[in-house]
């Protein structure tokens, strides 16, 4: 009799346990569609390289007016990935095998320098190096990929990548440390280009989306004037900022915080 409850007892355990792990498969593959749906966009339709030929546009034409106004020592800061450079090959990669991002394999793909440049990109980059600035490339990739990254942006083309102006992160996501370093240096920053608001300053790092949408209103004349932000719907802090810990959740957690999370209509019966 013992021996029969015993047995019972452990089947019923693997039977949750297998339960378990067949709803996380199931949600890991959920995720996988979401983020293709995303990649999709990105590479494939129209609309996206519009949008960024458009945001290129507006703030070259920023820069443009920075100028006649008297800007001295002017300064453009853009971020890197998504920004200037599409790394969506590698979301693409991630998706079908159906893995999280590891910094193993984003360093693998860095190595690999297959990163494409976004439309418009470099031709903002070029001209802002042509009509008296600097521009600053400063990103979030590790140190450790900075010669591979170097050789990335100049074999796509881009201007005046070197030591000084290739800021990456040394000790913390926080870029505000390297925007003050540039001001410090006698700069005037006069344009931000990012896909992300911690590209604009540490207001809204480590915040949820509801303070991340408060700045946004709370600077919303330096939107298309000082601030240009380009899409992106793969990754983002965006993410994150759904719920508290949300980096930390299981797959099926964070479909239950993203479900959640939607504005969703209730049609009247």
């Amino acid at each position: 009799m013992i021996r029969t409850c015993r047995l019972l007892i452990c089947i019923t355990i693997a039977g949750y346990l297998s339960a378990c792990t067949n709803s996380e498969q199931v949600a890991d593959q959920r995720l996988a569609d979401q983020s293709t749906m995303a990649v999709n966009w990105m590479q494939q339709s129209g609309e996206y390289p519009a949008i960024a030929l458009q945001t290129f546009r507006f703030a070259t034409y920023a820069y443009q007016q920075a100028i006649e106004k008297g800007a001295r020592t002017p300064a453009v800061i853009v971020d890197l990935d998504e920004t200037m450079i599409d790394n969506s090959a590698y979301q693409a990669w991630a998706a079908a095998q159906q893995v999280p991002f590891t910094d193993a394999t984003w360093s693998q793909w860095t190595h690999a320098k297959q990163a494409l440049a976004i439309p418009g990109a470099v031709e903002f980059a070029r001209y802002v190096d042509s009509h008296g600035g600097t521009l600053f490339y400063v990103s979030n990739r590790a140190e450790q990929d900075r010669r591979v990254t170097v050789e990335n942006l100049k074999a796509l083309g881009f201007p005046g990548v070197s030591g000084q102006t290739l800021l990456l992160n040394t000790s913390s996501s926080n870029k505000q440390a390297r925007f003050d370093k540039i001001r410090a240096q006698g700069f005037q920053v006069v344009v931000y280009v990012g896909d992300n608001l911690n590209d604009f300053g540490q207001a809204t790092w480590h915040k949820d989306n509801t303070q991340r949408r408060a700045f946004v209103m709370q600077n919303r004349e330096k939107f298309g004037t000082e601030f240009f932000l380009l899409p992106n719907p793969s990754y983002g802090d965006w993410e994150s900022g759904l719920s508290q810990g949300y980096s930390d959740m299981s797959p099926t957690q964070k479909l239950h915080v993203r479900e959640q999370a939607l504005r969703t209509w209730k049609p009247s019966h």
